[in-house]
């Protein structure tokens, strides 16, 4: 299943996804063992950011969420159901309960 976060706010997307990223990072005991996200304008389209992971270990970074303004709200779209702590924490305690919603999306095959 994938999810789509909703955070309403006036917030930019790459401020709101920045939140995201700052929350998800980590560091082991090896010099190599750093695990972050980072948020990057999208190069295909205007306005749209993308979370993509990172560990120092590896050169390809895959892609966590896509994030845009809808309206009043910044979404996260396309995001693995595995990930959701990773989303909701941060988001909820910076923006509040009420104000950040979830769809959940069954996967097509």
């Amino acid at each position: 299943m994938t999810l789509w976060f909703y955070v309403k706010t006036s917030d930019s997307p790459n401020k709101v996804g920045q939140v995201v990223c700052d929350y998800n990072f980590s560091e082991g005991k090896h010099p190599e063992d750093k695990y972050s996200w980072i948020i990057e304008a999208d190069t295909e389209e205007p306005d749209y950011w993308l979370i993509k992971a990172k560990y120092a270990a590896l050169k390809d970074m895959p892609e966590v969420a896509v994030v845009y303004r809808v309206g009043d709200s910044v979404v996260f779209a396309e995001i693995d159901n595995d990930l959701a702590p990773d989303f909701s924490e941060p988001l909820v305690e910076r923006y509040g309960f009420d104000n950040v919603k979830w769809l959940v999306v069954p996967s097509m095959k």
